[in-house]
Formats: structure tokens, C-alpha cells, sequence
């Protein structure tokens, strides 16, 4: 089956699985777990241009048939027309989707306030204390003592941290005005607060027609197995849109409300990046 490919990025914790489960509601629109695709395009893409089999028989028509029909190989089991690929790396590989898949991309960004990112983490690493976290294993691995602290240090790098990492690919690709029109911004103080609101600007966004969703009895029919993560309730969905966070100052240090406050790219004045 041929699909119709939207994509999903965004920061982690940022209500990008309250989205999915809320858009999977539509019957034609299927929105899973965090999909490998984008990595299968990216690693046997580099193959083609380093393996001395191909370079002795080099075939430029099958290579690009191969890589352009990987989404669909991938996904051949979902019955629905249109499919949201959730991967936070499809922001910085705009020209790949172009070349490979469709030549309008169209990329949800959800974002969070830095802070309320990292408290969620910490609160839930607090929460699910009799498991080890991706986290902590990360810092023991690295002989770094473990504490929240260290802990927002670790999410916050920029080279290997799921918060920095993201937070940078994201901020760089809004900086490239010719990217701009290819994003949508979905902050997640409106998916909570406006949340039909939000829904009728990501219908626009993708030129779609609204589908009547409903915001009670929410759930997540494609729940992402948290088991790597070492938290149990990583994707958890509840089944009504309620705050519950707790205040960032609540739960971080100075030391790491200090060092990680204003870094909202999407809040600057200069409007650059809208």
C-alpha cells in the first residue's frame, strides 16, 4: 500500500505522545511509537557510498528505489492511507524527505519550556525509583556521580543528551529560513490549554480536513515498550488532558534552573523563527 507521509518531531516530554494519541483517532491517520525509518534511510544511504561492492556495479536508479521504498516496507502493515513517521532526527533531513518521499514535507514540532522538560524527567525518574534509567546508567557508565544535577546535565548535552540533541537540531533547522514553511510549532501549554484549537491549526498545517476529535477517554493505541528507558510509565497517556506537572522550581536546583532558563529558541522577540 502506498501511504501519505506526515512526520513528527519535537522535544521529548513535550506532549508528542498525547498527540499521536489524540490524531490517531482519525481513521485514516495512523500515528505509532518512534519509527526507525529515517536511521534505515540514513545507514543504507552511507552504504551505497562506501561499499566497494557497489562501487564495482554501481546502480544510481536501484540505490534511490531502494531507499525511496524503505518508508512503505517499513510500514506495509498499517491499513491506514496517511501515516505520522515520528523520528526527532526528520527536522534535520528536510532534503532527504524531499528526495526520497515527498516533495512538501510537513513536520509537527512539539515544544516544551526547557525547564518543565527536565522536571518531568526528574519527577519521573523519582517516581519509578525501583528502576534503573537510561540516565543514571548513562552517568554510571561515565564514573559521574548521580544526582539531579548531573542528571540535567546529562539530557542537556548537546552531543549525546535526548533533550540537548533535540533541542539543538530542532533550533537549527528553524534557523535556515528555506526549512521554515516545512514546520509547525505546537507548544504544550496549547495542546493542553487549546487543545481543539491546536488541532484545527495542525489540520491547516497539513491540509487536511478537520476530523472531530474528542478529548475524554484518550488513549494510546500504540504504546512505545518502555523497557530500555528504565521507566515504566515514559509513554504513559492519561485518559483526560489535565496539568499535572509540578513546577520547575519545585523540583530543580538553582544550579540547574540557573543554567538551563531562556533557552525557548521559538520565544525570541525577533520573531525569527515563526
Amino acid at each position: 500500500m502506498n501511504h501519505t507521509y506526515y512526520f513528527m518531531a519535537g522535544l521529548p516530554r513535550a506532549g508528542g505522545t498525547l498527540l499521536k494519541s489524540i490524531i490517531d483517532q482519525n481513521p485514516d491517520i495512523y500515528a505509532g511509537p518512534v519509527s526507525p525509518v529515517i536511521e534505515l534511510m540514513y545507514y543504507n544511504q552511507y552504504y551505497f557510498h562506501t561499499s566497494e561492492a557497489y562501487e564495482g556495479d554501481p546502480k544510481p536508479k536501484s540505490a534511490y528505489n531502494f531507499l525511496k521504498c524503505i518508508p512503505d516496507n517499513y510500514h506495509f502493515d498499517i491499513k491506514k492511507p496517511i501515516i505520522i513517521e515520528h523520528n526527532r532526527a526528520w527536522v534535520n533531513n528536510i532534503e532527504r524527505i524531499k528526495a526520497y518521499i515527498t516533495p512538501n514535507p510537513k513536520i509537527i514540532c512539539t515544544v516544551r519550556d526547557v525547564l518543565e522538560v527536565l522536571t518531568s524527567f526528574i519527577t519521573m525518574i523519582h517516581r519509578n525509583s525501583d528502576q534503573v534509567s537510561f540516565i543514571d546508567e548513562g552517568l554510571i557508565e561515565k564514573n559521574i556521580p548521580v544526582n539531579d544535577d548531573t542528571r540535567c546535565d546529562f539530557l542537556m548535552d548537546f552531543e549525546t543528551g535526548i533533550v540537548g540533541q533535540a533541542l539543538f537540531a530542532q533550533e537549527q533547522a528553524f534557523i535556515r529560513r528555506e526549512d521554515k514553511e516545512y514546520l509547525l510549532l505546537v507548544e504544550y501549554n496549547d495542546l493542553v490549554d487549546k487543545t481543539e484549537e491546536t488541532m484545527r491549526r495542525l489540520y491547516k498545517f497539513l491540509e487536511l480536513d478537520y476530523y472531530p476529535h474528542h478529548f475524554d477517554n484518550i488513549k494510546n493505541n500504540h504504546r512505545e515498550i518502555d523497557k530500555g528507558w528504565g521507566m515504566k510509565d515514559m509513554h504513559e497517556v492519561r485518559s483526560t488532558i489535565k496539568r499535572v506537572s509540578k513546577r520547575p522550581e519545585e523540583v530543580l536546583s538553582n544550579y540547574a534552573l540557573n543554567k538551563y532558563s531562556n533557552l525557548e529558541y521559538w520565544k525570541i522577540s525577533s520573531s525569527r523563527y515563526y
